[in-house]
């Protein structure tokens, strides 16, 4: 019995799980460092850590673009514009990639709600999401309980004009990229594992590094300049003074409680997933017919994909997303096209019947992320425009209602979940698609998700991983 009492008082939580101490009282030092990168340009960056302590996953990397411009960066993306992919890399082992970020997270900032979009995203991201009921001012004196559908909103107000039937909403003067202001991501919003594992660096003997890849400034994808006022083409450059890590390393300091966790786990082993991309190009002729494409992972556990369709388009720095959306079908002839879908893997469709209901591709959403997006029907669908984004109140003078310019239809993400818990077979995994209503002559690019399950391991020192 006094043995089983001295196993269970030495025994230690893992202090690599984020959900397991949490909940525990322990004594911790934070040493904060900013770290300035070993490479240092506007097409990439790369840092290298320090091997101590375990590192905190909502550390951040800062970036900063200042060009004598009134320009921001995409509604809904925010400072994620500037980045292409991020890798992690443990000695020569890659650990992780995070591929199409841009435009991945233009999927992942659609859970994040309103008010922290507001409060706090707007002015550490400056994703500036958050929207809200219009109200105009006709009546007069009395009180207009009947509002004029929903748009973007920050701290400030529209300005209405002089009829009061319309308005227009600037940004925070502090958003502006002349004013130089610097924005930061987290660790846990590049590498999503992170977001429940810590990296015990103190444990790992090889060099640790994060490499960020940045788009190029020349494909006008990295901020959006307000309509009118300012030229399409301008040349957003990284301010590379202001590109930083800020790396909190965390110490437990109870009874030598990281010792202790070493002894009790020479060889670490625990599972985590990767999204790596599928991209394609089609053409408005192609999607509008029926399409089967291969995406990959033969051989792999794979629970979720999550797919988008983006159009090449001219000047993508005169759009409030920019690059960053998933376009829905078009409106033909009064009505909405549809998109009709299905997955096939291990000789058998994910779905009885082709999906085609929009209702029922939301819902997939929500079913794939456990997770409701915090976006309309008509930002989604491209549906329900009465009461809905106003074209006569607009966000840096652009029509938030708009199909081109605006928010309408731009968030037409679809996701899949893969729920019978098996591995891919060699044929991989494919895809049915198709839209209705393109124009024949457009381009679009396709981009598919797949989230695969991998296994790193940790053994004296070295560190490996694999898929599983």
């Amino acid at each position: 019995m006094e043995d089983m009492n001295e196993e269970m008082e030495e025994r230690v939580p893992d202090l690599m799980n984020i959900n397991e101490i949490s909940n525990l009282t322990l004594g911790i030092d934070v040493d904060t460092n900013v770290l300035d990168p070993v490479v240092n340009s506007d097409t990439n960056c790369r840092f290298v850590l320090s091997n101590r302590g375990f590192l905190n996953s909502f550390s951040k990397i800062t970036l900063s673009v200042k060009v004598a411009s009134n320009a921001t960066f995409p509604v809904g993306v925010g400072v994620y514009s500037l980045l292409e992919t991020a890798v992690l890399r443990i000695g020569n082992a890659e650990i992780s990639r995070a591929e199409g970020l841009s435009n991945w997270m233009s999927y992942k900032s659609m859970f994040i709600g309103n008010d922290t979009n507001l409060e706090r995203e707007t002015y550490t991201t400056s994703r500036i999401m958050n929207q809200d009921i219009i109200y105009d001012n006709t009546t007069g004196a009395v009180s207009n309980v009947v509002s004029e559908g929903y748009g973007l909103s920050t701290k400030y107000e529209y300005v209405q004009n002089a009829a009061g039937t319309g308005g227009a909403l600037a940004t925070d003067p502090c958003l502006r990229v002349a004013e130089g202001p610097v924005f930061s991501v987290s660790l846990a919003d590049l590498f999503p594992w992170l977001r429940f594992n810590q990296l015990p660096l103190f444990a790992i003997n090889e060099q640790v590094s994060i490499e960020l890849n940045f788009n190029p400034t020349a494909s006008l994808t990295r901020c959006i300049h307000p309509k009118g006022s300012e030229a399409s083409g301008q040349d957003f450059a990284i301010d590379i003074t202001q590109t930083k890590f800020v790396a909190d390393y965390l110490f437990y300091i109870d009874g030598n409680i990281q010792e202790k966790w070493l002894q009790q786990n020479p060889v670490k082993k625990w599972n985590y997933n990767e999204y790596r991309m599928n991209i394609r190009t089609f053409t408005g002729e192609q999607l509008n017919q029926k399409n089967i494409i291969d995406i990959g992972a033969a051989g792999r556990l794979c629970s979720k994909v999550v797919t988008s369709l983006q159009q090449t388009l001219t000047a993508n720095d005169s759009r409030l997303t920019n690059l960053y959306s998933a376009v829905a079908p078009p409106i033909a002839n009064g009505n909405n096209s549809l998109f009709t879908t299905n997955l096939v893997y291990n000789d058998n469709r994910l779905y009885s019947l082709d999906r085609k209901n929009p209702a029922l591709h939301f819902h997939d959403i929500i079913s794939a992320e456990n997770n409701v997006p915090h976006i309309t029907r008509q930002e989604f669908n491209n549906e329900g425009p009465t009461g809905g984004l106003n074209a006569s109140y607009t966000y840096l003078a652009y029509d938030q209602s708009s199909v081109d310019e605006g928010l309408a239809g731009k968030f037409h993400h679809i996701a899949y979940r893969l729920n019978r818990n098996e591995r891919v077979n060699g044929r991989g995994i494919q895809l049915e698609l198709q839209y209705g209503g393109f124009n024949n002559a457009s381009t679009f690019t396709h981009r598919a998700w797949m989230e695969l399950a991998k296994e790193a391991v940790l053994e004296n020192g070295t560190f490996r991983c694999y898929y599983i």
